[in-house]
């Protein structure tokens, strides 16, 4: 329905190559937006959605009108004149004041300026109540690292939004690990001051590694916020949230050993157990890089040649020939390119038989590798991350049809009123390395939910939803006829947005609302999670569609408080 809404944007992007800074990168870090995020940013009492702009290109307010079409805004007016120096990727939409208007965080990610450029610094964009914005530049801690999502909740139970903020790559230094951060809202009579405590509330998130998404969830169900991160060459990290401080659990999980390159996450009770379970997005299982039992993907670090460039080479274990299929570790990059990294490389493997038949132990010697950053991978299935209680979970693959390519914005929500969540999709990466080629084989998918865990993948034709390009962010919000509509990203695409055929009943939501359980006449009941934020760069609308088949919904906000209500 994107044309009939007066919807015309398509994100534009210089087009940075990374890959002239590090040669060896697997992907690019400047291409990964736009992000969306939805709320009612002009005080009208209609969902709006604002998409990230890539560097030089304006942040874009969608600004719903009360027939229902959207006008497009810069959130900077003059920033389309090549003077916007920074790369948006998270936002969030949140009250940073206490003045029951949303303001907005913008979380300045990319690869295209040096390490400790200006160009990373965040932005805290102050609403007037009437979408008009003022930067706010005295309210953040000082911050330049690469950043990716931005997420807000009430960590400490003090009334107010806190924020805990990605980090997502060192600039022109990848795949050194880099910290996170959680800013505690300060903001006192008026004066907005953000606080940065993660040395002293959450220490694990020191150098923790390259995290691509992150959310705020109760996974224990006691009541506070806890924190989930995914990454690469991470596993899932689990931060247990104990009365305001944060324990890192993820070794007692049962899932610590699964290294992927987690790009994203969604929460959901998937098998109606009462309990929160979680999507993860992966890289996939069509792709260059392949693991298996005994054979990791690896990456070792270091300026080998101690020339001022950090210098990353990723390998993996390939058969040895035809006939010899016996596995050995082998550098992922090819001759030219390993050259252009290194010189000393040339004159190593002086023609390309001797670099072809050269395992990775025959490249580097021992003193040459000593104190290399290694970091690996062993799992790219995108997958289900099941609640076992207790602080256990358990990892199960998705269907094959989600495996195709890697998965980024996720939307969760019972889209077909059967008392089931499904589960909505976007994805692929256009930004690889030119010889891996690019992860282009999702048109978009929809996963239908039977409740116990277990999806089942539809066509196009039986979903009507199809997002062909490279898709990124993906949200939900109300139009203002009361109806839900979907809109989905694409880096170098347009906005794409569609709308829920089936009708169902919408409960908004408070700013302090955090979980719902939803009762069914059939007598089972399931938990939901609100989030300021969930997925790949993704932030949808505060509410719950609400089937003809709901008897009830209990409603918690973030200090234990308790409404009832019944739809029908």
């Amino acid at each position: 329905v994107t044309d009939s809404l007066g919807v015309s944007y398509t994100q534009k992007e210089i087009d940075h190559i990374d890959f002239n800074v590090q040669k060896l990168l697997p992907h690019k870090f400047s291409e990964y937006g736009p992000a969306l995020a939805v709320g009612d940013i002009d005080g009208n009492g209609l969902e709006d959605i604002i998409a990230g702009g890539s560097y030089s290109y304006s942040t874009t307010l969608l600004l719903q009108q009360k027939n229902g079409s959207f006008k497009e805004k810069p959130l900077i007016p003059q920033a389309n004149n090549n003077t916007k120096g920074w790369e948006d990727m998270g936002i969030v939409l949140f009250d940073a004041d206490n003045d029951e208007d949303l303001d907005i965080y913008i979380a300045s990610g990319g690869y295209e300026s040096k390490p400790g450029s200006e160009a990373y610094k965040d932005k805290l964009f102050i609403n007037d109540g009437k979408g008009n914005f003022d930067i706010n530049s005295n309210a953040l801690p000082q911050n330049f690292t690469s950043k990716s999502c931005v997420r807000a909740a009430d960590f400490d139970r003090d009334g107010d939004l806190d924020l805990f903020v990605a980090g997502r790559v060192d600039p022109w230094n990848y795949p050194k690990p880099v910290s996170s951060y959680i800013f505690r809202n300060d903001t006192k009579d008026g004066k907005i001051k953000f606080t940065d405590v993660s040395d002293i509330v959450a220490k694990s998130l020191n150098s923790i590694g390259l995290v691509c998404d992150a959310v705020w969830t109760d996974f224990n169900s006691d009541g506070w916020q806890d924190l989930i991160l995914t990454g690469e060459w991470m596993a899932l990290r689990f931060l247990k949230n104990n009365n305001g401080i944060f324990n890192d659990i993820t070794s007692t999980t049962g899932i610590d050993n699964k290294h992927g390159w987690w790009t994203s996450i969604v929460p959901g009770d998937f098998d109606n157990d009462g309990d929160i379970d979680y999507v993860a997005g992966n890289l996939g299982l069509n792709s260059f890089y392949r693991t298996g039992d005994k054979d990791t993907v690896k990456i070792y670090a270091k300026d080998y040649d101690n020339n001022g460039n950090y210098d990353a080479i990723p390998t993996l274990f390939l058969p040895t020939s035809q006939e010899d299929l016996s596995k050995k570790e082998y550098p992922a990059q090819t001759r030219d390119d390993m050259a252009k990294q290194m010189i000393m490389f040339r004159s190593k493997f002086q023609n390309y038989r001797t670099y072809a038949s050269a395992t990775f132990d025959k490249m580097l010697s021992k003193d040459e590798l000593k104190d290399a950053l290694v970091l690996k991978a062993n799992y790219f299935a995108n997958s289900l991350i099941k609640n076992l209680g207790n602080g256990k979970f358990q990892i199960i693959p998705l269907p094959l049809a989600t495996q195709y390519s890697c998965i980024n914005g996720m939307l969760c929500d019972d889209f077909d009123g059967d008392g089931n969540l499904d589960l909505l999709i976007n994805g692929n990466d256009y930004g690889t390395e030119v010889s891996v080629g690019r992860y282009d084989a999702c048109n978009g998918l929809f996963l239908k939910g039977n409740g116990n865990g277990n999806f089942s993948p539809l066509s196009i034709l039986q979903s009507g939803w199809y997002v062909p390009g490279n898709g990124k962010a993906l949200v939900k919000l109300q139009n203002a006829a009361g109806e839900t509509l979907v809109a989905a990203s694409q880096n170098k695409g347009p906005l794409k947005i569609f709308q829920f055929k089936r009708k169902s009943k919408v409960v908004s939501l408070g700013p302090a609302d955090v979980s719902a359980i939803v009762k069914y006449k059939d007598g089972h009941q399931q938990k939901r999670e609100i989030n300021y934020g969930a997925s790949f760069l993704s932030q949808s609308g505060r509410f719950l569609n609400i089937g003809s088949n709901v008897v009830s919904i209990q409603i918690m906000d973030n200090n234990g408080k308790i409404r009832n209500i019944e739809p029908n």
